[in-house]
C-alpha cells in the first residue's frame, strides 16, 4: 500500500481491503494539495482506498472541485473512481459520482455540488477500486472547497421531508440551480442506490429547474431520499429528506350506544384510543342495516352524534370512521357497534275487518293483510276485542256487559270467534300493539244468528198452589237466543198423599204466546205433586226444559151429603145418629171425632167439613181436643166424646152418643137429660204433606213409618241447614240426619243461651251418651279464643263401622246484630273447609232458628269459593239462590253489608296462614326486594294490614273522651274504643266510682280477652291499675318499658320493698329475683273491702333488653326467654289474665301479645300466621305492631323460635 499525505490535509487514505493500519487526520481546516493515487498494478483486484474529508455542517450548498487522474497505457481500465456523501456518521450510501475506464494521460477537473443543512453532518467519501485488469493509475488531486457556487453542475435547494399516508404516492420535488446551458436529467436517489425517474420538469426560471418524483409508499415504509445529478463534469447531490408513511387511525373500540328510539340511535364515538396515526381531523360514522349491503357515512362535529332517519326495530351496525391529514388519510372502519332502533308506534288502525261466516254461536272474520309498514316493530300482537251485552238477572233491564280481548297469532289476519250468544250484536274491535303503542279500530257490529234459546231458569218459576187450581209464573230465559215465539207447559201428577188418585197420571201440554208468561192449572187433585216443565221456542226450535215439582194444598174432608141427617133415635142420656164416612181429599181421613157442645134448646147434630190444620179459622171447628172431665174443670164449653178409626166407619153406621164407652182415650159420657146438646161430627186428615223439594228426608223407622221427618233443608250438595236443635225430642232425629247423609262436620254459629234465653238446647254429651239406637262419645275438646272444636266418635246399634264427627261451635257472634269484625269468622270457615275431607257428605249448619247467621256462614264460604275459581263473586244472586231454598236466609240489611266487608277483606288479605315445615323458605323470599316495584312481600302484606285496620270515630270512643277521664289517658293520640274496654268492677273505697281506665281487652290464640292492654300507669291511675290487676283476675303483667325512659313521667307503681295501699287495694312485695334480661318480682293483692274474696298472687315480669327509643327488643333470644316464662307461669295459674303494658300501651304491647300467639300457633295447629295475630290484636286496639320494624320481628322471632326448636330435635335424636 503506497500512500501519500501532504500539506496536513485533513484526509484518509488507505487500502479498506487490506486490513493495513489505517492514518486519520483531523485538521481544522481544509488545505490545498491534499491528494489520494492508487497504483493498480501492486493491489490486487477489488481492493479499495479512500480519501475521506471532514465533515461539512453549515446551512449552504457546498462546492468541492477536484482533479482525477485515469490512465492505463494499454487502455485498460485501472478501475473506478466513486464519490459518497456520508451523513452523521452513518453507512456511506449509494456513490453520487463515478468514473471508469482509461481517461488518456491528462488530468480532469470536476466539481461535486453538496447541499448541507444544519444539523445534519455530511462527509464527502473518495473511493478507488482496483479494476481486474490491475493496469495504471488512479489519483485525485487539488481538492478545494470553493466559497462560491459551482458552475458546471447545478446546486440543490434544500429537499423537505414527505409525510402520506400508506397507499399513497408521495411527491418528491428537486429544485435546483443550473447555468443555462444545462441539459442533463435530474434523479431521486433512495437511500439503497435506487434511481427514480423524474414523473416532470418544469423550468421555474432561466436558471431553476424543479423536478417531480413520485414515490409509492406502503403500510410501514419509512425511507431517506436525495436528489442527485450526474455528468463528466460533476454530480451535484442534495439533503436526505425522509418519506414517512403514516396508517390511517381506526377506533380499537366500537361506538357506545347512549340511547335508542324509533328512528334514531345516539352514540358516543369512543375515539380515545385508535389503532395508527393521528392527529385526527376528521371523524365520521358510516352505518347500515345488517341485513342491507348498503352503507351511508356522514361527518361528525362532536364526540356524541345522533343517528336520524333510520327504520324502527331495525338492528344497525354503526362504525367509526377516522381521517388524518393528507390523502388517503381516512383509515379502516373501527369494530361495530350492533344495536336495534326500537319500535315506533303502528302506523294505524287495522282495517276491513269483515264477516265471513256467521252462525249463531261463533262469528269468522277476516281483516287485510299484515305488514312491516303498518306493525312498525318485528314484536306486536293483534288483539280481537269484542263485547256483547248479556242479562245480568234482577229487574228488567239489568244488562252486562261482557268484554274480552283475544290474542291472534303473528301473520294471520282472520280469527273464529267461539262461544257467543245467539242473536246478539257483538261489537269488534282490531287492536294492533307493539311495545311502543297501540292502534284500536274503530268497532264494527255483527249480529248473530238466532238459536235454540236456553232453558227458563228454575229459580224464576213462581207458584201458588191452592186445592185443585196452581198459579205458575215464570221468566223469559235468561238466554233467549233470538226471539221467542211460543211457551210449551206440562205436567203430570207423579205422587199424591190420596191413595185414591192413580199417579203417575197422564202427562198433558198447553202452548203460550211468547208474551204470557204465566199460567192457571186447574182441575187438578188435592195434596198431589205434579212434575211441571217449561221451555221456551224461537224460530230454531225449542230449548232445555226447567222442571220442578209442586205439590197442591190438601182439602178438609167433605161430606156426601148436605142436609143434617136426624138422629136415629133419643133416650134420656144418648143420642143415637147416624155417622156416615168422609171423602178424604188429598189425602186419607185419619180420624172421626165426636164432638158435644151443651146449648141451650133441643138436641141437633152438626158436621164439620174443615180439615184439623185449618180448625181454629171456623166455628164450626173444634182444633183442641177436650175430655169431658176437662171441660168441668175448666169449663170449656165442648168435648170430644168419642174419636173413631177410619176402619171402624167403612160405610154409614149408627152411633150412641153418651153410651158411658171409651173411644181412644175419650170417654162418651152419658147425657144430662136436663140439658141441651149440640152433637158434632168432624173428619180429620192428618197427613203431613211434602211441600218443600229440598226437604231431607230421614229413613223411616219400622215401627213408625211417618218418622221420615226432621226439620232440615239442603241447600246444595255441600250443605244440610237445619233449624236449631230443640225441644229435645230431635236430638234423635238430628243424629240420624248425620248418620245418614254421612256428615262429618257440623257448625253451630249460635250458644246455647243468648240474653236468658234458650237458642239450642245441648244436643252431645260431655262424655257418652245414647240417643236412640245411635251412640256418641265426645273424643276430645279444642277452645280456641273464638270458637271451639269438639269431636265425636258416632256409633249406631247394628252396623259395625263408626263415624268421626267433628263439630266447630262459633262463640264469637254477638247476642245481636253481626261481628265487629270477620277476621275470626274468616278464620274459623277455613278451619272448617280445611278440616272436612273430600269424601265427606254435606256440612251440616245451624244456628238457632237456620237463618240469618246461618246464610250469612254459607253466603260467605260459596263467595270465597267463587272467588278463588273464577276472580268475581256475585253476592246478589247467591243470597237470592239461598233464600229460594228457605225464607230469611239473610235477614237483615246488617248481615247483607257485613257479607260484603267480609269477603273484601278475605279478597284484600288472603290466605296468610303458613305451615312451619315451609316457614324458612317462604319468608326467605317474602324478604326478596322485587327489582321492579322495589318493595317486598313482606312491605305489601303490612300494608294491606295497615289497610284494612280499622279507623276510629270519636263515637267509638265515647268513653275514653268524657271529660272526667281525659286526664286518665297518657295520650289522646291512640284511645281504647268503647267495645274493647276493662271497666273496673271495684268501686268501694273509691272517691268518684269511677270505673274507667284506659285499657283494652284483646284475644290470645286459645283465650278470649286473655290480655289486658294499657299504657304506663299514671300518678293519678296507679290505684286504677291494681283494680284492674284485681278486677280482672290478672296473674301476670308484663312490663316492656323502661322507668323514666321518656320525658314523660313513668313512676314506679308497686312497693319495693314491704307493703303499700292504692286505694282499696293493698300491694306486698314477697319476692324479686333479676338477671340481664329481666326482673322478677312477686306480689300479693288483696282488697281491703273484700276481704272475704281471698288474695290474688301475681308476677311481675320488667323486661330490661328493650333499649329506648327503639322499636324491637334488642335481643330476640332474651325476647324468647321472657315469653317462655310467662307462658310457664300462666300454665301453672291456671284461668289467670296477663296485663302488659309499655309506655303508650301500643306498638311493644302488641308485639309482646302478637309473639305470644306466634307461639301459641306453632305449638299447637303447627302454622305462623303473623298477619292473623296483628290483624287479630288491631280489631281490639288499632296501635298495635305499629311498626314495620316491629311487623318483621315477629316473623324474625317465630323463625327464632323454630330454629331453636330444630337444634332440640335434633338434640334428641342423638
Amino acid at each position: 500500500v503506497w500512500t501519500a499525505v501532504k500539506a496536513n490535509l485533513p484526509l484518509f487514505v488507505g487500502l479498506s481491503e487490506l486490513r493495513c493500519n489505517h492514518l486519520t487526520l483531523s485538521p481544522p481546516c481544509c488545505t490545498p494539495g491534499s491528494f489520494m493515487m492508487v497504483n493498480s498494478s501492486q493491489h490486487v483486484a477489488g481492493q479499495r482506498a479512500h480519501l475521506l474529508l471532514r465533515s461539512l455542517s453549515e446551512n449552504d450548498t457546498h462546492c468541492i472541485q477536484f482533479s482525477y487522474f485515469l490512465y492505463s497505457r494499454d487502455g485498460h481500465s485501472p478501475g473506478d473512481l466513486q464519490l459518497y456523501i456520508r451523513v452523521n456518521g452513518g453507512p456511506r450510501g449509494s456513490a453520487v459520482w463515478n468514473v471508469s475506464g482509461s481517461h488518456g494521460r491528462q488530468w480532469h477537473q470536476v466539481e461535486l455540488a453538496v447541499s448541507t443543512f444544519w444539523p445534519s453532518e455530511y462527509q464527502v467519501v473518495f473511493e478507488a477500486s482496483v479494476s481486474a485488469e490491475r493496469r495504471g493509475y488512479i489519483a485525485i488531486d487539488d481538492i478545494l472547497l470553493l466559497n462560491y457556487p459551482c458552475y458546471k453542475v447545478p446546486h440543490f435547494s434544500r429537499l423537505g421531508d414527505v409525510e402520506v399516508n400508506a397507499g399513497q404516492n408521495a411527491t418528491f420535488q428537486c429544485v435546483a440551480t443550473v447555468s443555462v446551458t444545462f441539459s442533463r436529467s435530474l434523479s431521486l436517489q433512495r437511500r439503497n442506490g435506487v434511481v427514480v425517474a423524474a414523473s416532470a420538469i418544469q423550468r421555474l426560471s432561466h436558471k431553476r429547474l424543479m423536478a417531480t418524483f413520485q414515490v409509492e409508499a406502503e403500510r410501514g415504509e419509512q425511507d431517506l431520499y436525495r436528489c442527485v445529478t450526474e455528468s463528466n463534469r460533476g454530480a451535484a447531490v442534495s439533503n436526505f429528506a425522509e418519506l414517512i408513511v403514516r396508517v390511517p387511525p381506526t377506533p380499537i373500540a366500537p361506538p357506545q350506544l347512549l340511547r335508542a328510539g324509533p328512528t334514531y340511535l345516539i352514540i358516543q364515538l369512543n375515539t380515545n384510543s385508535i389503532v395508527g396515526d393521528g392527529p385526527v381531523i376528521r371523524r365520521e360514522i358510516e352505518y347500515r342495516a345488517s341485513q342491507s349491503p348498503w352503507s351511508e357515512t356522514h361527518g361528525v362535529g362532536s364526540l356524541t352524534y345522533k343517528v336520524w332517519h333510520l327504520e324502527p326495530d331495525t338492528e344497525y351496525r354503526i362504525s367509526v370512521l377516522l381521517t388524518r391529514p393528507g390523502e388517503g388519510g381516512t383509515g379502516a372502519p373501527g369494530p361495530p357497534l350492533v344495536s336495534r332502533t326500537k319500535c315506533a308506534e303502528p302506523m294505524r288502525a287495522l282495517r276491513g275487518l269483515t264477516a265471513t261466516e256467521i252462525q249463531p254461536r261463533q262469528l269468522t272474520l277476516q281483516w287485510e293483510p299484515l305488514g312491516y309498514n303498518l306493525t312498525r316493530c318485528h314484536t306486536y300482537s293483534v288483539s280481537l276485542c269484542y263485547r256483547y251485552s248479556t242479562p245480568a238477572g234482577g229487574s228488567a233491564g239489568n244488562n252486562a256487559t261482557v268484554r274480552e280481548c283475544l290474542s291472534v297469532e303473528r301473520n294471520q289476519s282472520h280469527f273464529t270467534l267461539r262461544d257467543l250468544p245467539p242473536f246478539r250484536s257483538v261489537h269488534v274491535r282490531l287492536a294492533l300493539e307493539n311495545p311502543e303503542g297501540k292502534k284500536e279500530s274503530r268497532e264494527v257490529t255483527f249480529q248473530t244468528e238466532e238459536d235454540i234459546p236456553g232453558g227458563v231458569a228454575p229459580e224464576s218459576l213462581t207458584f201458588t198452589p191452592l186445592d185443585d187450581m196452581i198459579f205458575l209464573k215464570w221468566e223469559e230465559p235468561v238466554e233467549p237466543n233470538g226471539v221467542i215465539t211460543q211457551y210449551e207447559i206440562s205436567y203430570q201428577g207423579i205422587e199424591s198423599s190420596d191413595p185414591g188418585i192413580n199417579v203417575p197420571g197422564p202427562r198433558r201440554t198447553v202452548s203460550k204466546l211468547r208474551n204470557e208468561t204465566y199460567h192457571m192449572f186447574s182441575g187438578l187433585h188435592p195434596g198431589t205433586t205434579y212434575l211441571v216443565s217449561v221451555r221456551a221456542r224461537t224460530s230454531k226450535g225449542f230449548g232445555q226444559t226447567a222442571l220442578t215439582e209442586i205439590t197442591t194444598n190438601i182439602s178438609a174432608p167433605v161430606f156426601d151429603y148436605e142436609d143434617v141427617p136426624a138422629p136415629l133415635s133419643e133416650s134420656e142420656s144418648t143420642i143415637t145418629v147416624l155417622l156416615r164416612p168422609a171423602l178424604g181429599r188429598g189425602a186419607p181421613v185419619s180420624a172421626y171425632q165426636v164432638v158435644v157442645v151443651e146449648e141451650d134448646g133441643s138436641r141437633r147434630v152438626r158436621r164439620s167439613r174443615r180439615r184439623r190444620r185449618e180448625l181454629g179459622s171456623g166455628s164450626d171447628c173444634f182444633p183442641v181436643p177436650v175430655s169431658q172431665v176437662e171441660t168441668q174443670s175448666k169449663g170449656a164449653p165442648h168435648y170430644y166424646t168419642a174419636e173413631l178409626p177410619p176402619s171402624s166407619l167403612p160405610e154409614a153406621t149408627p152411633f150412641t152418643v153418651g153410651d158411658n164407652h171409651t173411644y181412644n182415650g175419650y170417654w162418651n159420657t152419658p147425657l144430662d137429660p136436663s140439658k141441651n146438646y149440640l152433637v158434632f161430627f168432624q173428619a180429620i186428615s192428618n197427613f203431613r204433606g211434602v211441600n218443600d223439594r229440598h226437604r231431607v228426608k230421614l229413613h223411616s223407622l219400622l215401627a213408625d213409618p211417618n218418622s221420615d221427618y226432621v226439620n232440615a233443608n239442603y241447600i246444595d250438595v255441600s250443605y244440610l241447614l237445619c233449624l236449631s236443635i230443640s225441644p229435645q225430642e230431635m236430638i234423635y232425629d238430628f243424629w240420624r240426619m248425620v248418620w245418614q247423609e254421612n256428615c262429618f262436620s257440623i257448625v253451630m254459629i249460635t250458644k246455647l243461651v243468648e240474653v236468658g234465653r234458650m237458642k239450642c238446647c245441648k244436643y252431645w254429651p260431655e262424655d257418652s251418651e245414647l240417643y236412640g239406637d245411635i251412640k256418641i262419645t265426645l273424643l276430645k275438646t279444642e277452645t280456641l279464643a273464638e270458637y271451639t272444636v269438639r269431636t265425636f266418635a258416632m256409633e249406631r246399634r247394628g252396623y259395625p263401622a263408626k263415624h268421626e264427627v267433628c263439630q266447630f261451635h262459633f262463640t264469637s257472634w254477638p247476642e245481636h246484630g253481626v261481628p265487629y269484625h270477620a277476621t275470626g269468622l274468616l278464620a274459623f270457615l277455613r278451619r272448617v273447609k280445611a278440616s272436612t275431607p273430600p269424601d265427606a257428605g254435606p256440612v251440616v249448619v245451624h244456628c238457632s232458628m237456620g237463618a240469618g247467621r246461618t246464610g250469612c256462614y254459607i253466603v260467605l264460604d260459596v263467595m270465597l269459593d267463587m272467588a278463588e275459581c273464577e276472580g268475581v263473586v256475585d253476592i246478589y244472586n247467591c243470597v237470592k239462590t239461598l233464600c229460594s231454598r228457605r225464607i230469611n236466609m239473610i235477614q237483615t240489611e246488617e248481615q247483607y253489608v257485613f257479607i260484603h266487608d267480609a269477603i273484601l277483606e278475605a279478597c284484600l288479605c288472603g290466605e296468610t296462614a303458613i305451615p312451619v315445615i315451609e316457614f324458612a323458605l317462604t319468608y326467605k323470599e317474602m324478604l326478596r326486594v322485587d327489582s321492579q316495584s322495589n318493595t317486598s312481600q313482606l312491605r305489601e302484606e303490612f300494608q294491606t294490614l295497615n289497610s284494612v285496620t280499622p279507623h276510629l270515630d270519636v263515637e267509638e270512643c265515647s268513653v275514653s273522651l268524657l271529660p272526667r277521664n281525659r286526664e286518665k289517658n297518657r295520650s289522646m293520640d291512640v284511645l281504647p274504643p268503647d267495645r274493647a274496654l276493662a271497666f273496673l268492677v271495684t268501686t268501694e273505697g273509691v272517691a268518684e266510682g269511677n270505673s274507667y281506665i284506659n285499657a283494652a281487652l284483646t284475644d290470645s290464640f286459645h283465650r278470649p280477652a286473655a290480655f289486658v292492654v294499657t299504657p304506663h300507669p299514671l300518678p293519678g291511675t296507679t290505684a286504677d291499675f291494681w283494680r284492674l290487676v284485681y278486677d280482672y283476675g290478672c296473674t301476670s303483667v308484663v312490663m316492656l318499658n323502661q322507668i323514666n325512659q321518656s320525658n314523660s313521667p313513668c313512676l314506679q307503681y308497686w312497693p319495693e320493698p314491704g307493703l303499700q295501699q292504692f286505694g282499696p287495694m293493698t300491694v306486698e312485695l314477697l319476692s324479686m329475683m333479676a338477671d340481664d334480661d329481666v326482673i322478677i318480682r312477686l306480689f300479693r293483692v288483696q282488697n281491703i273491702m273484700r276481704l272475704q274474696e281471698g288474695q290474688l298472687v301475681v308476677r311481675h315480669f320488667q323486661f330490661l333488653r328493650w333499649s329506648p327509643y327503639r322499636d324491637v327488643p334488642d335481643s330476640k333470644k332474651a325476647f324468647l326467654s321472657l315469653l317462655a316464662q310467662v307462658h310457664n307461669w300462666q300454665r301453672e295459674c291456671g284461668e289467670g289474665r296477663t296485663i302488659v303494658h309499655c309506655l303508650n300501651g301500643g306498638g311493644r304491647s302488641g308485639t309482646f301479645c302478637a309473639c305470644t300467639m306466634l307461639l301459641e300457633m306453632i305449638r299447637h295447629h303447627s302454622v305462623v300466621d303473623v298477619f292473623y295475630a296483628a290483624k287479630t290484636l288491631r280489631n281490639s286496639k288499632p296501635n298495635m305492631v305499629e311498626t314495620m320494624e316491629q311487623y318483621r320481628f315477629c316473623y324474625d322471632l317465630a323463625l327464632e323460635y323454630l330454629d331453636a326448636l330444630d337444634c332440640l330435635s335434633e338434640i334428641e335424636v342423638r
